[in-house]
């Protein structure tokens, strides 16, 4: 080998090693940075659900009777999603939105809101617009927008029946239709301050015996069908129901 070429295939070498060196500092900075994102993106997700839970808490302050009914409601309705809509992921936009679906009562007079008793009509009109607030809160804060059809629409009827759209069947969005039967269950096997709780099992008949006209057939038929797997020995269902 002639000593210009040796020179030449040395000063490759160098450039090889470098050239290594600096691709080895690149993938060890960009793989820093990915793991500091994925970190960012964690804290950030976390903030997300600190925020919907404080505002799920100003809900629970206000009104003595949803004391753990927010939490009861959210983890059946992810439950009967799971059945509903088998191998779709529940994703946050849902869970979000089943834990905020009240948050529009912060704006109901507590004259109204902690009445022990029933609403008069004035009242319960009154009543009536907390979905509307609701989505007035919500609506400006973007990573929420998609929990809005679930606030707004979880009090609609299959019928047409429902407020504050008189929206009907399908034209309910699926995730406010399953969540309607939820809510529904557990404020009847819930004490109110102007009744005492339906047993499980009559809880159960009423929402099947409701299907076609309040709620979602279809959504019922999968929540009776999951209340009798989940059913214990003792004859209630595994983990619905208010917690001691």
């Amino acid at each position: 080998m002639e000593p210009d070429d040796a020179a030449e295939l040395a000063r490759a070498k160098e450039q090889l090693v470098v050239f290594a060196r600096d691709v080895n500092a690149l993938y060890q900075a960009e793989r820093t940075r990915s793991e500091e994102l994925a970190d960012a993106l964690t804290r950030l997700q976390e903030s997300y659900l600190a925020t919907v839970r404080t505002l799920a808490f100003i809900v629970e302050a206000k009104d003595s009777s949803t004391r753990e009914h927010l939490d009861r409601t959210h983890d059946y309705a992810r439950a009967l999603a799971r059945v509903v809509m088998p191998g779709v992921e529940i994703g946050p936009a849902l869970s979000y939105g089943f834990l905020l679906h009240d948050v529009g009562k912060v704006g109901i007079p507590e004259s109204i809101l902690c009445k022990p008793g029933p609403l008069t009509e004035e009242e319960y009109e009154v009543m009536k617009t907390h979905p509307i607030i609701g989505v007035q809160i919500v609506a400006p804060i973007q990573f929420l927008n998609d929990s809005v059809d679930i606030i707004r629409c979880h009090h609609e009827r299959w019928d047409g029946k429902g407020y504050p759209d008189g929206l009907a069947e399908e034209g309910i969005p699926l995730g406010a239709r399953i969540f309607s039967v939820c809510d529904t269950f557990d404020a009847m096997t819930s004490d109110r301050p102007y009744r005492r709780a339906l047993p499980f099992d009559d809880a159960v008949a009423e929402i099947d015996r409701c299907g076609g006209t309040q709620f979602d057939p279809d959504v019922v038929t999968a929540f009776v069908a999951m209340c009798a797997e989940l059913r214990g020995d003792n004859g209630r269902a595994v983990g619905f129901g208010p917690r001691s």
